[in-house]
């Protein structure tokens, strides 16, 4: 019976690795589809807006870093009523704090459009698009997350697929609004998915808040709340640098590396959540510190190996690819390639992360997370002034930073 059970957990988890490979693919080639009709500047635009969307998701206060390390450990230690407060605590959270949040933001782009007219309004509107993005992400990851943590793997890998359809309309959508259509995708697909997970995510999820446990996601989700904000730092260093020696422009150039990266990073991104969840409920069944390493070990060999190979094919197919298919893209073919490089390093310490999550060693987490945002901002203003001022100097600031991570 156990050789069987995990014989179908293996196919379960086997569908959504590859689901999640065709959802990046598909997203990817939608990207470059976009690049060739929008201009460099445009994107760089984009990308600028889309850093107040990454901010805004700490919106949720670490609740969503407590309900995600706490909830699986909750369901394998069988204390279902502690995770039903879980649930509704978190989900009554986020609604209240992103409905603020894009109150408020639409105030702000309000105000600004009104008493700086001569604004551009692809930056206003990006920024107001951002906060419905960022609010609805949130929500669908909940969702998202409840489902998998469940062990529906199969039905997240199917709500992945169906979100697809959200593409050929953007492919329309491009046709009509131009730039605009990039952010109109990305909300056609939340909402997508929201609706899939609605029957298993949110149906069963009163609308209230235990305030002792509130204070309890709060208080024990910030160190985590905390670290990822760092690690956005991190992630968002190079636009920042770019943008402030640089020009917009070059940003958008610089997209071709970020989406390169983006793309590949969700395959051990996916592995490593899939892992995670194995991890949390190993370690919530037995409580041993042994066993939770002996499976990341196992998990750790496996991810290290899958994107080694995966990093090396993109280092070659990248060049000739974006010659071929975006050549105003050109000049980000190498900022690219160093990216991927990086990738294949740091993608194997998603599990040391795990292991760190797990265990609740928030001030570990935190130092190392510091260390790298150090390195990079260090490294990649360093390159950028004493070796060249162009993106590829950015890129080996990041890929510095991630090899002494």
């Amino acid at each position: 019976m156990k050789i069987r059970n995990l014989l179908n957990k293996s196919r379960e988890y086997t569908f959504f690795t590859v689901a999640t490979m065709l959802s990046a693919g598909v997203h990817f080639i939608f990207s470059i589809y976009a690049k060739r009709s929008i201009e460099p500047l445009e994107y760089g635009i984009y990308s600028t807006c889309v850093i107040l969307q990454t901010y805004m998701t700490y919106f949720q206060l670490g609740s969503m870093n407590a309900f995600n390390r706490d909830y699986p450990q909750l369901i394998g230690a069988k204390d279902y009523n502690k995770a039903k407060a879980y649930r509704e605590t978190t989900l009554t959270l986020l609604l209240i704090m992103f409905g603020l949040a894009v109150i408020i933001t639409f105030f702000i782009t309000f105000v600004w459009k009104l008493t700086t007219p001569d604004v551009d309004i692809r930056y206003s509107l990006g920024y107001f698009l951002c906060a419905i993005i960022a609010a609805l992400s949130v929500i669908e990851s909940f969702g998202n997350s409840r489902t998998r943590i469940d062990g529906n793997f199969i039905y997240n890998a199917i709500v992945l697929i169906v979100q697809l359809f959200s593409v050929p309309i953007g492919i329309l959508l491009i046709q009509y609004f131009g730039y605009y259509a990039l952010y109109f995708t990305t909300i056609i697909s939340l909402l997508i998915g929201i609706a899939m997970f609605y029957k298993r995510g949110y149906s069963d999820v009163k609308l209230q808040i235990d305030r002792k446990l509130l204070k309890e996601l709060i208080l024990t989700g910030m160190p985590l709340l905390i670290n990822g904000l760092v690690w956005t730092v991190v992630n968002t260093i190079d636009k920042f640098v770019i943008l402030g020696f640089l020009e917009t422009e070059a940003l958008g150039v610089y997209g071709i590396a970020q989406n390169a990266f983006s793309f590949i990073v969700l395959i051990p991104n996916a592995l490593s959540n899939i892992f995670y969840v194995r991890m949390g409920r190993e370690y919530g069944a037995t409580g041993e510190v042994q066993q939770l390493n002996k499976v990341a070990n196992n998990f750790t060999s496996i991810l290290a190996v899958f994107t080694s190979f995966i990093a090396i094919g993109a280092f070659f197919l990248i060049p000739p690819f974006v010659r071929l298919v975006v050549p105003k893209y050109v000049d980000g073919i190498a900022s690219a390639q160093i990216l991927v490089v990086a990738l294949a390093i740091y993608a194997p310490t998603l599990i040391n992360g795990n292991i760190l999550t797990i265990l609740k060693k928030n001030a570990v987490i935190l130092r190392l997370s510091v260390y790298l945002c150090i390195f990079n901002i260090l490294f990649s203003i360093l390159f950028i002034l004493f070796i060249s001022k162009d993106i590829s100097s950015v890129a080996y600031g990041t890929a510095v930073a991630y090899i002494l991570y």
